[in-house]
């Protein structure tokens, strides 16, 4: 968080609406992606650079540690919390709707992955607090491209936190107000805007060249399956040069100004990625999808990119965040002992479930 004596960058709440709205969308998208040429686009679009750049933004908000500031434990607590709690919602809402799916609770591919690597990203930034920061981000990206040699898979999401170090890193490094400035620039924005539109049309121009780094920017593929041709490790600074032009021109082009009522959704973006996941699985239990399809193209995907924006910006709402900060309340009112008990039963009622119900 910024120090309360500094003004507030409203840019970066915009910044933070418009990405959660592009992850909603994804997950919209992703559903439809094997249905339509036009969701394959928006997909690949979308993923180039929603994950790095909501990244890069909790690494900005996240306040450097010196002297005696350290990790706070009740942040942990309260990821823990979170991420198990959004795990075991997709678990039995995937379950609900027929899929023989198991439940590992030390890894997996859906999207409580974010809650569990900030905390990873937290603790590893407070172990390197008195490493020279070329030095971290040089070691982090080397990391990030060494670790699509391997097959981590999304065991304790290994390969999510290697290959997105260095967008946190990057912005913890920064500050809200460097950032600002240079994306201020008009010469920024100017670049910023022909990158993303012609990179935009790439998206649907050459979309079965672009297509295939879907794999590499979902961050959880090593490149033995990727399909691409020779798939190594330029393929993987390929992707963070464009998902790192992407950062900067999506923060340039957006405006610096309160926006009555959608600058203040920026504020509620946990609340919006917390609970829009089972909703989308909601949805195709109870057959809206299938009715949507049926309105005929292009009607259909209109409706699905509208249906996707909308939950966002319904989410987005105060009412919907509300429970996840009376929890973080509640555990900034614990004693140190007590959020070390908690996270103590947590991880072992997950070791317990992992014996009992492997996945």
């Amino acid at each position: 968080m910024e120090p309360d004596n500094k003004p507030r960058i409203f840019k970066f709440d915009n910044v933070k609406l418009l990405v959660i709205a592009l992850v909603v969308i994804g997950s919209f998208a992703e559903e439809f992606t094997m249905r339509s040429d036009m969701f394959r686009s928006w997909f690949v679009f979308v993923y180039s650079f929603h994950a790095p750049l909501y990244i890069f933004l909790s690494g900005l908000f996240q306040k450097q540690f010196k002297n005696d500031h350290k990790p706070s434990l009740h942040k942990v607590t309260y990821y823990l919390i979170l991420g198990y709690a959004l795990k075991l919602m997709i678990f039995f809402t995937r379950r609900w709707n027929g899929e023989d799916v198991g439940l590992d609770m030390f890894g997996g591919a859906t999207l409580e992955w974010y809650l569990f690597v900030i905390v990873m990203f937290t603790v590893t930034m407070y172990l390197v607090r008195g490493v020279h920061r070329y030095i971290v981000m040089g070691v982090s990206i080397v990391l990030g491209v060494a670790a699509g040699f391997f097959p981590l898979g999304d065991e304790f999401y290994l390969m999510r936190y290697f290959v997105f170090l260095p967008f946190y890193a990057a912005g913890y490094y920064l500050t809200p107000a460097r950032v600002r400035r240079f994306s201020h620039r008009l010469n920024v924005k100017l670049a910023g805007a022909a990158f993303m539109f012609i990179y935009f049309v790439l998206c649907f121009r050459e979309r079965e060249t672009i297509y295939p780094l879907r794999m590499l920017f979902t961050g959880r593929n090593p490149y033995s399956i990727v399909p691409i041709e020779g798939c190594t490790f330029y393929h993987r600074l390929l992707c963070y040069g464009i998902s790192a032009v992407l950062i900067i021109s999506v923060i340039a082009c957006i405006p610096n100004r309160k926006v009555p009522i959608i600058t203040r959704m920026g504020r509620n973006t946990l609340g919006v990625y917390f609970w829009h996941y089972p909703l989308v699985l909601l949805l195709w239990h109870i057959g809206v999808f299938d009715k949507i399809v049926e309105l005929g193209d292009p009607l259909w995907k209109i409706t699905v990119l509208t249906a996707a924006v909308i939950t966002a910006l319904i989410l987005s709402f105060g009412i919907f965040s509300l429970p996840l900060r009376k929890l973080e309340q509640l555990i900034k009112k614990l004693p140190l002992p007590a959020c070390f008990t908690i996270d103590g039963v947590i991880l072992a009622a997950a070791i317990i479930v992992n014996i009992v119900y492997p996945d």
